[in-house]
């Protein structure tokens, strides 16, 4: 019986994942407003049943959509920060690695489309902040909290993010595509223009 119910219980995940990989596919292809429940349950070719009894409406699926985003976002930027304490080096590759992840196809037109459609959906706008560019926040002011105090820290993570989202920005408008060399220059002038305070652990000069 046992069994029974883990083989129900991973049939259900995976299906599931099966759903938010399409949905995906058409939120970010059609926009929020074009895709609806029935496209994404045709484009399964199963029936709508299946879709709404993993997801109750298209607010929730999209939030999954958002999730299955931002997740593999975190990942790669937690690879460069989990367990580091602030040094210039690692903020360094922090900020490449935060470049590298916000100028993928797919974070594009994630970030395109909330753009686009935020305005008339709020909902979206407010679901992706929290999920996206909060957590995010936290996990920069956290590094910097290794060697800063907190009036620092919150001011520190706020020319960071700052900083890079507007140079994300700044890429996307332009005609050409950025090359690595580019980000890398940028970076290193953003770290050069930052008024760095004192570190909390540092012995104060007699």
């Amino acid at each position: 019986m046992t069994e029974l119910i883990g083989k129900r219980e991973l049939n259900k995940a995976r299906k599931r994942a099966e759903i938010v990989r399409v949905a995906t596919h058409l939120f970010l292809a059609q926009g929020y407003a074009a895709t609806s429940m029935s496209a994404i349950a045709d484009k399964l070719g199963g029936s709508k049943a299946t879709l709404w009894a993993h997801f109750s409406s298209k607010e929730d699926l999209f939030s999954a959509v958002i999730d299955l985003q931002v997740g593999a976002f975190s990942r790669d930027v937690d690879e460069v920060l989990t367990m580091q304490t602030f040094s210039l080096p690692a903020l360094r590759r922090a900020s490449l690695r935060f470049i590298d992840c916000l100028l993928r196809e797919n974070s594009v037109r994630l970030y395109r489309l909330i753009m686009s459609e935020g305005e008339r959906f709020p909902e979206i706008k407010e679901m992706f902040y929290a999920r996206g560019p909060v957590k995010l926040r936290c996990r920069i002011a956290d590094f910097f909290a290794t060697r800063f105090d907190e009036g620092h820290t919150r001011r520190l993570t706020q020319i960071t993010m700052s900083a890079v989202t507007g140079y994300r920005s700044d890429v996307l408008l332009r005609p050409s595509k950025a090359t690595n060399a580019e980000h890398e220059a940028f970076v290193d002038d953003m770290l050069a223009s930052i008024a760095w305070p004192a570190m909390k652990d540092e012995v104060p000069t007699p």
